[in-house]
């Protein structure tokens, strides 16, 4: 779990995208997507947060609850691919998610000890 506590924004770990939310990944990626990736399950070792940048918030929504999950891939470089919303309970909120995860980089995962692209689906929680 990641937490910034200056914006009172919390980031919840992966959402493990296995065989049990395999109908979730077929309405959040495409068919190339998923075909072109790995599940988080299929890994032998997950991304890791290399840089985490903070949302920035404006005045008028700091204090306000929310929460935007995320769909995105990461490549094999670490690159953050592709974001999408999946979900949002304030669309206020949605295109300051997409540019914050936009500038978020990782250690790739990786499958048979090779970097990987990998489908991640993470919820963004604002208080």
């Amino acid at each position: 779990m990641f937490h910034f506590k200056s914006l009172k924004v919390i980031l919840c770990g992966f959402l493990l995208l296995s065989s049990a939310s395999a109908l979730i990944a077929d309405t959040i990626f495409s068919d190339e997507e998923v075909a072109e990736s790995s599940a988080m399950n299929e890994l032998d070792s997950p991304p890791k947060p290399v840089r985490q940048s903070q949302p920035n918030i404006p005045p008028e929504l700091k204090g306000v609850k929310a929460s935007v999950q995320i769909g995105f891939l990461i490549d094999e470089k670490g690159n953050v691919v592709r974001p999408r919303i999946v979900q949002s309970s304030n669309a206020s909120f949605n295109e300051i998610s997409l540019k914050c995860i936009r500038e978020w980089e990782f250690e790739p995962g990786a499958k048979g000890g090779q970097p990987v692209k990998v489908r991640v689906v993470i919820p963004l929680r604002f208080k």
